[in-house]
């Protein structure tokens, strides 16, 4: 570690440490490790341009040494001052008992408003309770709905037909577990599967002595410094603005826009109404509300999943606006339709 901060100044490493015990007398010549946090700089450097969400989760050491592997994970890429001061940080876990009670200790600066829940340990936890898996699937279908609307009616059908499993999802206040309340926060990740993949990766190493699995993490993260380095020098040379998979998705809205109109623009509201006609090749229209100043459209995806949907792109092709930036710079579009009255007077 000593060797890592000397190449890489800025890697924060942290020790806990405690005197031997022996005889029942402390022996003040030995000590004992107890836990090391370490954050590599790169990692630090590159988390203020990440998604500003956490997965935290633990794996247990198999050797003879018992503890835990405890690893916090940001797609794209302890405590606040070693990653990031970014107030909105949010959290992703299992509904660990240890890692509630941390965020809600006030000497770790954290807050437990900044923590959500995985859905797939809820579900586990509901299938436990109920053991229904018809049911179970129902509810985690209204976990991923982003329109509130569509929501409430299925948790009010799921009460009217399920009292009791009704009243179990009550007591989880619903910004924590669902979509369409966690006002993008999240940013569509459900579950803690991306800390679950790197702990996965990482099992063959459990078993290895303290010194040993630290060697192994810090040569495996090196790899991938270097392999995601060229893939991101590539897709720059190549002139991408964004990654290959946002860049598919965003051609995607692209593609469906074309299929849309706006009905009209309030200049008061700055909100927009734009008409999508059904799929299905019928005559059926539906009606968007988009919200470019709030970034909000009632199909939910702009505020949960912090992209640009088809409608939110089509109201700005028709206001002769870019929305090539439109999922990132939020503050920007604000700013610039604030500046627009003179074109709706």
């Amino acid at each position: 570690m000593n060797v890592v901060q000397y190449f890489s100044p800025g890697t924060i490493v942290k020790y806990e440490a405690r005197h031997n015990i022996r005889d029942g007398m402390e022996d003040y010549g030995r000590f004992i490790l107890d836990r090391v946090f370490w954050a590599f700089k790169p990692c630090i450097d590159g988390f203020a341009y990440c998604k500003p969400i956490i997965q935290v989760d633990g794996t247990f050491l198999t050797g003879k040494y018992i503890g835990t592997l405890l690893i916090a994970s940001s797609q794209d890429g302890n405590k606040r001052t070693h990653v990031t001061p970014q107030p909105n940080l949010c959290i992703i876990s299992d509904r660990g008992g240890g890692l509630l009670t941390a965020l809600r200790s006030e000497f770790t600066g954290w807050s437990s408003e900044q923590s959500i829940y995985c859905i797939r340990h809820i579900a586990s936890n509901f299938n436990k309770e109920f053991q229904d898996s018809d049911l179970k699937d129902k509810v985690v279908q209204m976990w991923y709905e982003l329109m509130r609307p569509r929501f409430e009616r299925l948790l009010n059908l799921l009460r009217q037909k399920h009292p009791r499993a009704g009243a179990w999802l009550d007591q989880i206040p619903k910004q924590k577990w669902t979509q369409a309340y966690d006002e993008g926060r999240r940013f569509g990740h459900m579950t803690t599967n991306l800390a679950e993949c790197i702990n996965g990766i990482m099992k063959g190493s459990m078993a290895l002595p303290i010194t040993t699995l630290v060697r192994a993490t810090y040569y495996r993260l090196n790899e991938w410094f270097i392999q995601h380095r060229d893939e991101a020098t590539n897709m720059i040379r190549a002139g991408n603005i964004y990654c290959e998979e946002l860049t598919r998705v965003i051609k995607e809205n692209q593609r469906q826009s074309a299929c849309q109109v706006v009905r009209n623009f309030s200049r008061e509201t700055r909100g927009s109404e734009v008409e999508v006609v059904s799929r299905s090749g019928g005559r059926q229209v539906r009606v968007f509300t988009v919200k470019l100043v709030d970034s909000w459209c009632d199909c939910g995806e702009f505020q949960s999943l912090r992209l640009s949907c088809s409608h939110a792109i089509t109201t700005c092709a028709s206001l002769a606006l870019d929305c090539s930036h439109l999922s990132l710079q939020f503050t920007g579009w604000i700013i610039l339709l604030r500046h627009m009255d003179v074109t709706f007077n």
